[in-house]
């Protein structure tokens, strides 16, 4: 059985979609309210892993968060390099930025939920012609992107910070 997993986690389509699965997880299970729904595109064409939308108390009016996640193994050359971004800015549009790294045999998880508007900021453009060409890399998720960092039990508490910003400033 473990030789078949390790079959798939050698693919990053696989890492990733397991990463998806995992926010989505952590999401599904602290954001259990009627007044949260959480919906997950069948194709990713867009960017947009996974969208958020969230009532305010009168029901009256949505809210929107899109979530784009990227992820890293333990395996990785640089479990802190996130490259081939491809930004579009907007307030209600969020980056989470997954790696694993291993330390003396415990394996320890960090995620990052980074506005897509703080991209350009944090990362450098591409100027390599190539497939990445115009795209951004943070080089180093850790240091670069230190003020954004989310303990995993967290996260549902920093999506309702977002939430509430985004419903102070009325811009969705």
């Amino acid at each position: 059985m473990w030789e078949t997993h390790k079959l798939y986690m050698s693919n990053s389509k696989i890492k990733g979609e397991i990463t998806e699965l995992k926010v989505l997880g952590i999401l599904l299970s602290e954001l259990r309210n009627e007044n949260y729904d959480i919906y997950r595109p069948i194709i990713d064409i867009k960017g947009i892993d996974l969208i958020i939308r969230k009532l305010n108390k009168e029901k009256s009016k949505s809210y929107y968060l899109e979530l784009q996640i990227k992820s890293r193994s333990s395996e990785a050359k640089n479990p802190y390099l996130f490259a081939g971004l491809k930004v579009e800015e907007r307030d209600n549009y969020y980056f989470v930025f997954y790696t694993e790294i291993n330390i003396k045999d415990n394996t320890e998880e960090k995620m990052w939920l980074v506005p897509s508007t703080k991209i350009k900021s944090v990362g450098k453009q591409n100027k390599k012609a190539g497939k990445n060409e115009g795209k951004y890399t943070i080089n180093n998720c850790q240091k670069n992107c230190n003020e954004y960092e989310v303990e995993m039990n967290k996260l549902s508490e920093k999506i309702d910070e977002i939430f509430e910003k985004l419903s102070k400033d009325s811009m969705i």
